[in-house]
């Protein structure tokens, strides 16, 4: 193998490692966001300088009442159950168990 062949083979296997760690990060951030964003509705710590969790959310964030409140309800579907990797089936999952 030729010295250039190496160089960006050892600099493609760096980028790989580095988007592969982002998207770690991202697989765990929405549980970490739906806990906070719990945690900010529970305890009303919007009051400040909002009337209400809807008008936070989309305020601050940008976010319907009905992202936040999907947010919030796969978080704990998702920390508990360490197969579910992604929120689109951490929040199909919290749906299934509302209506049971």
């Amino acid at each position: 193998m030729k010295n250039h062949e190496m160089v960006t083979l050892l600099r493609d296997d760096q980028r790989l490692a580095e988007l592969e760690k982002t998207i770690a990060r991202g697989k765990k951030t929405f549980v970490e966001v739906g806990l906070a964003l719990a945690e900010i509705r529970d305890l009303r710590l919007y009051r400040r300088e909002y009337s209400g969790f809807e008008e936070y959310c989309r305020e601050k964030w940008g976010w319907s009442r009905q992202h936040a409140y999907r947010l919030i309800e796969a978080a704990p579907i998702a920390k508990c159950h360490h197969v579910v990797t992604d929120e689109a089936t951490a929040c199909l999952l919290a749906k299934r168990f509302t209506e049971l």
